[in-house]
């Protein structure tokens, strides 16, 4: 029996209510996903059947990173207190509610209303799905399991890369409103599937935090992940994150279609390209987080982004396009991923969905602040000047990266200490 064990290559945890959970994860973040990546393939067609400039389009972005932001702080505190499935469940089928709403509202002022209930769903989704997650997995195996939970996310941006430009095609006027319609449909499957298979963390749970210590008290409010600094240095790497890559989600599409004379096709098989490479970059990002530390996890991600700003920006063409989209499909994911991994590292477990919560507002506000800032440089420079912004954000985040290697032990370190 030993020897059996011994040679089994799957985890013990995979064929439990555990891999359950995980695959709801995957669901909740493949349709909340479809508000962060598809915009890049759906906004060249909004843009010119509303009639809007780049910086229209890029507030419709801003405006629902900015409602996402503050939904993730609140459901992110009121999940320990009030339990997760309903608000994942809530959240889920809110978003989708929304994307049939953006599909046929006629005027931009509904564009942005419908972009705002999708920017409330998703944070409700997200944040508390991915704490959730961290409660039935031990701190070992964040890292894998938010990576795994993760190609969710690149799932929406192969969906999307393969259902917007087969749409536009078939319609071009109203393929990019039947797109959203459609995503809007699979995101209320998805809210009814959470609200059947989403659990709390039984007591015999895998999960533990590195943190140590007692359990939190039940209902007790997630003040410990507020006050705690290394929460705060992953939220601002979470920023820097938010900030470069809704620039590449935003104006990715329109750059290489409208800048470039790159066909929608061709884009969205890139997009395709990206969406792949990004389904098993969440998975590596996440386990070498767990086998090195989170900041050198962040700091090679970032490394690479920059690589591919800097082909974006200085070196334009259809060569420096797909070495771009091969890295930053490679690191699409990972920020993400790391995040979710470190929500339980440094509080109990109890908060790691309020640990998530805060860093997924500093992603957030980067996300807020960078396409209507970036569209603004697009209409009164030029989109290369876009993506050089981006890169000031990913030298950001190796600068971030480089304090969180100094001053924060890996996990190995973490884990090693707290089984001593």
């Amino acid at each position: 029996m030993r020897r059996l064990k011994q040679l089994r290559f799957t985890p013990d945890w995979l064929f439990t209510y555990t891999g359950v959970m995980l695959l709801t994860g995957i669901l909740v973040n493949w349709g909340a996903g479809f508000t962060q990546f598809a915009h890049s393939l759906t906004l060249p067609s909004m843009e010119v059947d509303l009639g809007i400039s780049h910086t229209k389009a890029g507030f419709v972005i801003t405006l629902a990173a900015m409602v996402r932001m503050a939904s993730i702080l609140v459901s992110g505190t009121l999940a320990p207190r009030y339990g997760s499935r309903f608000i994942i469940a809530v959240g889920t089928m809110g978003a989708g509610g929304a994307m049939i709403f953006l599909g046929s509202a006629q005027t931009y002022a509904l564009i942005l209303l419908a972009s705002a209930l999708m920017g409330v769903g998703t944070g409700m989704a997200l944040t508390p799905m991915m704490g959730l997650l961290a409660r039935w997995f031990s701190a070992g195996d964040r890292g894998l399991a938010a990576g795994l939970a993760a190609t969710g996310g690149s799932l929406a941006f192969i969906f999307a890369g393969i259902v917007v430009p087969w749409l536009v095609g078939r319609d071009a006027d109203e393929g990019w409103r039947h797109a959203w319609m459609t995503f809007g449909t699979v995101c209320l499957v998805i809210g009814a599937v959470s609200l059947v298979f989403l659990r709390k963390r039984p007591p015999d749970a895998v999960g533990t935090s590195r943190a140590g210590g007692q359990p939190a008290a039940r209902g007790a409010w997630p003040m410990a992940a507020y006050k705690n600094p290394m929460i705060w240095l992953v939220t601002f790497l979470a920023f820097t994150s938010g900030w470069s890559q809704n620039i590449f989600t935003t104006f990715f599409g329109v750059y290489l279609s409208q800048e470039n004379g790159i066909s929608l096709t061709t884009v969205g098989q890139l997009v395709i390209l990206i969406g792949l490479l990004s389904v098993t970059s969440g998975v590596l990002w996440g386990r070498m987080s767990d086998k090195v530390s989170r900041g050198q996890a962040f700091f090679y991600s970032f490394m690479l982004q920059g690589i591919a700003f800097i082909l974006m920006a200085a070196l334009p063409g259809m060569l420096s396009f797909i070495i771009a989209a091969v890295l930053l499909g490679f690191t699409l994911r990972a920020a993400y991923t790391i995040c979710a991994a470190s929500s339980g590292d440094y509080v109990a477990v109890q908060f790691s969905a309020a640990a998530f919560g805060l860093m997924s507002v500093g992603a957030g506000l980067g996300s807020a602040i960078s396409p209507t800032i970036g569209g603004a440089i697009a209409d009164n420079l030029s989109m290369n000047w876009t993506f050089a912004f981006a890169l000031v954000s990913s030298i950001a985040g190796m600068t971030g990266s480089l304090v969180l290697i100094k001053h924060a032990r890996s996990p190995q370190s973490l884990q090693t200490n707290l089984a001593d």
